[in-house]
């Protein structure tokens, strides 16, 4: 099922019945008040606040606030970027105590990290097959505010390259390795991931215009897209494709037809584009377990300008 747009004043009346659990992330960016600052919270029975313990010194403010809108039904997740294990570990606990309970879930993955919302996603499959889950995301006006487009940036430089928890694919050292990336606006860090993994062939997906979730800045996008390939001039095996950014399913369609393609080597995909396609990559793998999926950990974020709101947001109900 395709992704709603909706006003994101009007979310709150798009949004019916009671949800036994809503699940959100606190970030240096205030979009992650978007929803939770637009919902009946009364509808909530309970709520997990996810809580980035490295990022603390630029996620209190609004940590704090949504908190304040939450009330006693807030409870924290503390997890890390650094520590995936403790991640793991205490989104599992999360999820796990309320399991039973939770029939109908809402979901705001506006600000959780690729990795911890692949985690996430794949803790929900585990716990809360039967529930309905209810997906809604908060766009962005701008990202990489007030910069020129060829000056725009959300992190620069990468870490540890490492497999997401529970989607270590099946890796053969005898296969060559295919490497596919959704690229966003992290360019360097998807130039930084091809040089560092050094793969036989690789595979650049991007959001069709047409679907872009901020269309203002589908050009940097573009350009960005443009970039990374002449960045990976050196590999002779490279293509290219497209993917619905408001679509998780039309995304997990093409992102599977991509993996067939690859038949016969160890695939590795890197999802950077935003949350939706990034369920939608989490579904393809779900159904293609010998695929890896791989996290290039950002050394800085442009906590200072990452995204501007806008007054648009997306709901998808998820399978």
């Amino acid at each position: 099922m395709k992704s709603r747009k909706v006003p994101l004043q009007e979310v709150g009346d798009a949004l019916t019945g009671t949800y036994d659990l809503f699940i959100c992330s606190s970030s240096f960016e205030d979009r992650c008040l978007s929803i939770v600052s637009n919902i009946d919270v009364t509808t909530i029975k309970r709520a997990c606040i996810v809580s980035n313990m490295d990022l603390l010194e630029y996620i209190g403010k609004n940590r704090e606030a949504i908190e304040g809108i939450l009330g006693e039904k807030a409870h924290h997740v503390k997890i890390s970027t650094s520590d995936p294990l403790l991640t793991e570990d205490h989104l599992q606990t999360a999820i796990a105590d309320v399991a039973d309970s939770a029939d109908r879930i809402l979901l705001d993955v506006t600000t959780f990290t690729h990795e911890s919302l692949l985690i996430l996603i794949w803790l929900l499959r585990l716990y809360c097959r039967a529930a309905a889950i209810t997906v809604v995301y908060a766009g962005a006006d701008e990202y990489s505010v007030g910069d020129e487009v060829e000056f725009k940036w959300l992190s620069r430089g990468i870490g540890e390259i490492r497999s997401v928890l529970r989607y270590p694919g099946n890796v053969l050292p005898s296969r060559k390795t295919h490497l596919i990336i959704i690229v966003g606006y992290e360019h360097e860090r998807a130039a930084e991931l091809i040089n560092a993994l050094e793969p036989h062939s690789i595979a650049l997906g991007y959001g069709r215009s047409d679907t872009a979730t901020t269309a203002k800045n589908q050009s940097a996008n573009e350009r960005y897209m443009e970039l990374v390939k002449q960045m990976a001039t050196s590999y002779s095996q490279i293509g290219t494709f497209e993917i619905p950014c408001d679509d998780p399913d039309g995304t997990c369609d093409e992102i599977v037809r991509q993996i067939d393609l690859a038949n016969g080597l160890n695939v590795l995909i890197s999802p950077m584009n935003n949350k939706l396609s990034t369920i939608g990559v989490a579904h393809a793998a779900l159904k293609h377990e010998d695929v890896q999926l791989c996290y290039a950990q950002a050394l800085r974020y442009n906590y200072t300008a990452y995204s501007k709101p806008s007054d648009q947001c997306y709901i998808f109900e998820m399978k």
